[in-house]
């Protein structure tokens, strides 16, 4: 009996043994991501809050009055250099802001047959993120500088495309299922400079070569990253 109890007692303690160095593995395995430096690339969904407003004045009409919502993609390529910094190139499209009420998008005098409309972005950024924390869940801020191409789509067809400066600020988080691939999520705002005009369409009368509207939005994120190391 008692030699029984030690062969007992000895296996649960060589079994907890290997659980407790396996995990201990673990986490030095995840905690150690990031330390060297490592490419990367990222695909997510978007999910975009309007914002855009009237830039003339200071106020004036809102495209939470105007326009719905939009959904989109982007894509990310980037470099973490160490565990604290990252820098990446991000494109990110949302796929139309419809309007609720084409007649409030009407200019003076009106545009016949016009009876359906949204507005398309298209956001080129170069973005710095900074962790603050290593592991497997690791918390980021994110910055960035770029630009933002808008237009419309309607049933008469595409207006004039505009361009506008833009900053891009906010925060995620990255959930590391795998030393390689993390699961993404993010909060970020896009503000922009009102749009002006780089190419005329044929019916330029619905947005003139100063657009009148600065196309900001919020973006909440959901995707994947993979890292090459």
């Amino acid at each position: 009996m008692m030699k029984w109890a030690r062969r007992v007692g000895i296996g649960t303690v060589l079994s907890l043994s290997l659980v407790f160095c396996g995990s201990a593995s673990a986490q030095q395995e995840y905690s150690e991501f990031g330390t060297t430096p490592s490419p990367y690339i990222s695909l997510a969904g978007v999910y975009g809050l309007c914002n855009f407003s009237e830039s003339a004045g200071g106020g004036g009409r809102s495209c939470r009055d105007e326009l719905d919502n939009s959904f989109g993609m982007n894509i990310r390529v980037g470099f973490r250099f160490n565990r604290w910094v990252a820098v990446e190139g991000q494109v990110e499209w949302m796929a139309g802001f419809d309007a609720k009420d084409v007649s409030t998008l009407q200019p003076n005098p009106p545009i016949q047959g016009l009876t359906s409309a949204s507005l398309d972005t298209l956001a080129f950024t170069v973005n710095a993120r900074f962790y603050p924390l290593i592991g497997r869940i690791q918390p980021y801020a994110l910055i960035g500088l770029g630009g933002v191409n808008s237009w419309a789509n309607t049933n008469l067809g595409n207006t004039d495309t505009f361009t506008s400066f833009a900053g891009r600020f906010g925060v995620g988080l990255d959930f590391y299922i795998t030393p390689n691939i993390a699961l993404t999520s993010e909060f970020a705002y896009t503000a922009s400079t009102e749009g002006q005009a780089t190419f005329v369409g044929w019916w330029g009368q619905f947005l003139t070569e100063n657009s009148g509207f600065d196309p900001s939005y919020m973006g909440v994120t959901w995707g994947a990253t993979y890292s090459f190391f």
